[in-house]
């Protein structure tokens, strides 16, 4: 081992200006030079012969999310076995979160390797540089924007999507998912999207100023279930809020008299959502007695914001005084924030040409329809149907790019018979290298190809031509959109713009519902499993019957080669196989693992993940695992009742790092292990207790006789 004890070099390192310390292979520290002190807050004393990872030392990431034991830089050096850097954030002692730099370097002596030696730094200068940088390199520079479809023009004069430009720009590489707050938002507060999607859905479906105004108010009232609502429009000329539409107001009341550019407006213009205002408490507002003959005892005034610009004024009126929660208001803002852009949509529909106008009519119905679900049947369903029904088509299909066989695979089809969508199958073809090649559609005239392979079924069918519009994802095509006619259609360079829009939307839709249920189905299916094992655990009291089936439904449900249980025996020492599924009788026998470190380290509660069994210094016997085909393991301690009884084991064939999701998943299990045990010993001891007072009972009985 090396020694510290050496004056001079101690004199050395606690020179440097940089954090420096030494861990053996027990992940303890040995040596905490001053400069570590002073970055963390912590003294040597304080540190030295302890674990690294016993928690005074708080690693973090993005968040303030805590790093995992095994994601410290000297963890990974010590079971891979080479220098090691990352950069993460360091909680100090007196709580305060710097960025630092760490790499963590293999110490061998004589040839062998005895430990980790890793330095870091703070590098809250480095950060601060780039920062102020970036900003000053981009603060003064203009970026134009398509006010409607959001795409930003290039340098190029190319425009293009924003997450496009952003990913170019080297912002990363964007994907459209939904992230767990939200998700949970939406799901624990169901009742505010369906109300949402109902007025999204109502506003959504007229073209006219008027009718998008007075659904607005009217379905206001409708869903928050007050008594009247009322919007008012910001003439900047005359700075006075004129009346556009109401909804459940007499028309004398509505109709009282001008508005003037209110404490509202100034209220949004300062930051504040919304404007809570209660009649009883303003008796010289000049139309006191106005609201109090009309039966109005508050009014909630919501600005109608658009980017920067208030564009008017949203109302609604109660008889009671109401006190509204912060969700409340969160979701009232939201609605004024879709009512703005829904008035602004309509301005602008007013304004352009009757073509232009039956175009977005159209796109804001299949955007509505895709957006509505996020179910992918739906979804697919629904593109299929809608555009022909729109657009006056004979039909549409969908077929989705399955790249390993080259194959157009039908997902959705509207208009067309049964025969004629499943004619056969269609190959990665012309359309998609017209894709590749930067074509946007494919102009198909049946007539002019009768040496086509589907040609007969296609003039039977009533098809005189095919448009194909590739559907584009982050530049890669997912799929393709087909639209049939029964007569030759000549398409102008707008319509297929607009096409080409509506297939860019729907290979959204169709990637966000893909991602979507593939994270439901996820957690459904961890929920049913769940389900089923704890009503397995409440309903038996035979244990091995509970930990088999633990040991069998893991695997399947989490893609794992194998699992097993071992509970520790009466000493509390010695670990006991009870349970296994995946693996050999060989590598089951290979002996004892009570020594592991990986399994000591469970029996203190801590899980312990490993992600290459075969050459991790916590594992005793690789060749063995390496044999067996095992990769990665995480090894979770079974408690009961604030009690370890013992350990259950995940392993699989493939390398893996387990997320954060999979190891609570797989915790809760465990957890089930030790209720299950639990559940049996306390019926155990509950019948002999039983028997016992019987025998005594039978005793008392035979003596008095």
């Amino acid at each position: 081992m090396f020694s510290w004890y050496g004056i001079k070099y101690r004199e050395i390192l606690d020179s440097m200006t940089d954090g420096m310390y030494f861990v053996d292979l027990n992940q303890k520290i040995q040596y905490w030079n001053r400069a570590a002190e002073q970055l963390t807050g912590l003294t040597a004393g304080q540190v030295v012969g302890k674990v690294i990872n016993g928690g005074y030392i708080r690693y973090e990431g993005e968040g303030d999310n805590a790093l995992q034991p095994f994601e410290y830089p000297v963890s990974l050096c010590l079971q891979e076995k080479q220098v090691i850097r990352k950069t993460f954030f360091i909680r100090t002692r007196d709580n305060k979160k710097i960025p630092i730099e760490e790499s963590a370097s293999p110490f061998y002596e004589k040839g062998k390797m005895t430990g980790a030696v890793a330095t870091f730094r703070d590098i809250s200068h480095c950060t601060t540089a780039v920062e102020q940088r970036l900003k000053s390199e981009r603060k003064e520079r203009l970026i134009p924007i398509c006010g409607w479809c959001k795409k930003i023009r290039s340098d190029e004069d190319y425009w293009e999507q924003l997450e496009t430009y952003l990913t170019n720009a080297g912002f990363g590489i964007f994907t459209h998912g939904m992230c767990p707050s939200c998700a949970e938002k939406i799901f624990e507060k169901k009742i505010y999207l369906e109300s949402y999607q109902n007025i999204c859905k109502s506003i959504s479906a007229s073209i006219s100023l008027d009718e998008v105004l007075q659904l607005i108010a009217t379905n206001v009232v409708k869903v928050m279930n007050v008594k009247a609502s009322s919007l008012r429009l910001l003439n900047k000329e005359t700075m006075q809020l004129e009346l556009a539409a109401y909804f459940g107001l007499s028309e004398k009341y509505a109709n009282k008299g001008p508005v003037s550019y209110d404490a509202s407006i100034d209220d949004a213009l300062a930051g504040k959502p919304v404007s809570v205002y209660d009649i009883a408490e303003h008796t010289d507002s000049k139309y006191y007695r106005e609201a109090l003959e009309e039966g109005i005892r508050s009014i909630l005034s919501i600005p109608l914001r658009f980017e920067k610009d208030i564009i008017g004024i949203l109302r609604m009126y109660t008889t009671e005084p109401v006190k509204y929660t912060d969700e409340d208001l969160k979701f009232i803002s939201a609605i004024a924030e879709q009512a703005a852009i829904a008035i602004l949509n309509a301005r602008r529909f007013e304004r352009a040409v009757s073509r232009e106008k039956e175009y977005l009519r159209v796109f804001e119905e299949i955007t509505k329809a895709v957006s509505s679900t996020l179910n992918l049947k739906e979804v697919l369903d629904m593109i299929a149907q809608k555009i022909p029904q729109v657009m006056g088509l004979k039909g549409a299909s969908l077929r989705l790019l399955n790249k390993d066989t080259k194959q157009l695979e039908l997902a959705a089809y509207y208009g067309l018979s049964e025969t004629y969508a499943n004619k056969g199958p269609v190959s990665y073809d012309a359309s998609i290298d017209d894709a590749l090649a930067g074509k946007p559609v494919s102009e198909y005239d049946i007539t002019e190809h009768k040496d086509s392979k589907y040609y007969h079924e296609a003039m039977k069918e009533g098809i005189r031509s095919i448009l194909s519009i590739p559907m584009f994802f982050q530049q890669e095509v997912i799929g393709v959109l087909r639209l049939y006619t029964t007569k030759p259609v000549k398409y102008r360079d707008a319509d297929l713009n607009f096409m080409s829009a509506i297939a860019e939307q729907t290979a959204i839709a169709i990637v966000n519902a893909t991602h979507f249920e593939k994270e439901i189905s996820r957690e459904k299916e961890y929920l049913r499993v769940f389900q089923e094992i704890t009503k397995a655990v409440s309903s038996s009291l035979n244990v091995n019957e509970v930990l088999d089936m633990i040991v069998r439904k893991i695997p399947e449900v989490m893609n794992l080669k194998a699992a097993t249980v071992r509970l520790l025996d009466s000493s509390g020492k010695n670990l006991k196989l009870v349970a296994a599924y995946g693996l050999s009788e060989r590598y089951l026998k290979k002996g004892p693992v009570d020594a592991e470190q990986n399994v000591t380290e469970a029996l203190k509660e801590n899980p312990v993940a490993i992600y290459h069994v075969p050459t991790d210094h916590r594992i005793r016997y690789k060749k063995e695992a390496e044999d067996e085909g095992i990769e990665s393991m995480l090894t979770l301690p079974v408690i009961a009742r604030g009690k370890v009884l013992g350990i259950l084991r995940l392993l699989t064939g493939d390398p893996r790092e387990f997320s954060r999701q999979e190891i609570e998943f797989a915790a809760s299990l465990a957890e089930q292990c030790g209720t299950a045990i639990e559940n049996a010993t306390l019926y155990e001891k509950t019948r002999k207790d039983y028997d016992d007072i019987m025998r005594y009972m039978d005793g008392a009985v035979h003596e008095k006789e």
